[in-house]
């Protein structure tokens, strides 16, 4: 049904064959709990699962085309900053492509928060002061608010660094009957560099260079319309209107309905001035708002000012 979907799972709970129909029936990510790369601290926190089961997971889950997620915690028991690059260690090897990063917490109904009451005397009736949640390093005087910041900082900084290794690291199964869904997988991943999560943060290199071999990457596996808008733009933020023009007309070939394509494909010719093809390509999707101000535009530079008028009123009226 062409439905979209993302999961939680534990590493030790996947197979092959979960995995080819898990993609197969729309899932685009999986977020597994990994927690810390310190066995001890794993450990600690009952974590039962092992560096194979973790590398497994992850090498499996990105081979199937969908996103491995990966969970971890820090500021735990025993938490150093060798055991900060542990999990740095381990990020290196299982290589994700997205990582969220929290704060141990406190929460009633662990064998923590049990702890913390033996240890500091307080029962249930603590909740009933104005508090969020109790954070666990603030609980332990060997760790400090700084200390804290600066392991979040160094996880996310050392992620983030070697994003672009990971992603070209990437290497799918090869099966045929999952080619289309390996070509929405590098389009969807193009995007989030392009425009999307990965877009605004600057620590991450590259991210143009990464977006548009990602979108070729899609097109190597089969049409999509997204890798042809996506490689559009690109050239056009370039000012390389004609490849973009090129590329666009590539994709309203084999996508001749969709509206983005036509849109996107009419700025590219505005831009070297040939508003009347352009006008070719909006007049058709008079509906959407943006290519109702572009028709505008484009009377109004070939001297049809009454019809621009007629547009940008039309504009006005759905601003």
């Amino acid at each position: 049904m062409e439905i979209d979907w993302a999961a939680i799972s534990r590493v030790d709970m996947i197979d092959e064959e979960v995995l080819f129909w898990m993609r197969k029936a729309g899932c685009i990510q999986i977020s597994y709990g990994v927690e810390s790369g310190s066995q001890n601290i794993r450990k600690f926190l009952k974590k039962n699962i092992s560096d194979q089961q973790i590398c497994r997971a992850f090498e499996l889950t990105q081979h199937y085309g969908m996103m491995a997620r990966a969970y971890f915690i820090y500021g735990c028991p025993q938490e150093s900053w060798q055991t900060i690059q542990q999990t740095i260690d381990l990020i290196d090897t299982i290589k994700p492509l997205s990582a969220i990063f929290y704060i141990l917490d406190v929460f009633p109904g662990t064998a923590l928060y049990q702890d913390y009451q033996k240890k500091f005397k307080v029962s249930d009736d603590i909740w009933l002061n104005r508090i969020e949640d109790i954070m666990y390093f603030e609980t332990d005087p060997a760790l400090s608010r700084d200390l804290i910041l600066a392991f979040g900082q160094k996880l996310r900084a050392s992620f983030y660094e070697k994003l672009p290794g990971f992603v070209e690291a990437l290497r799918l199964i090869d099966r045929k009957e999952l080619y289309p869904q390996h070509s929405d997988f590098f389009s969807r991943l193009a995007m989030t560099f392009e425009k999307g999560d990965y877009a605004g943060i600057d620590v991450i290199p590259h991210k143009k260079q990464i977006a548009e071999k990602l979108y070729r990457r899609s097109l190597e596996y089969g049409p999509k319309a997204r890798a042809y808008l996506g490689l559009g733009m690109i050239y056009q933020k370039e000012g390389a209107f004609e490849e973009s023009i090129r590329i666009l007309l590539e994709g309203v070939a084999l996508f001749p309905e969709d509206e983005s394509l036509h849109i996107c494909l009419a700025v590219s010719y505005m831009n070297t001035g040939k508003f009347k093809t352009a006008l070719s390509h909006l007049l058709k999707f008079q509906h959407r708002k943006e290519a109702i101000q572009l028709i505008a535009n484009c009377y109004e530079a070939l001297d049809e000012i009454g019809k621009a008028e007629v547009y940008f009123r039309r504009y006005q009226e759905l601003s």
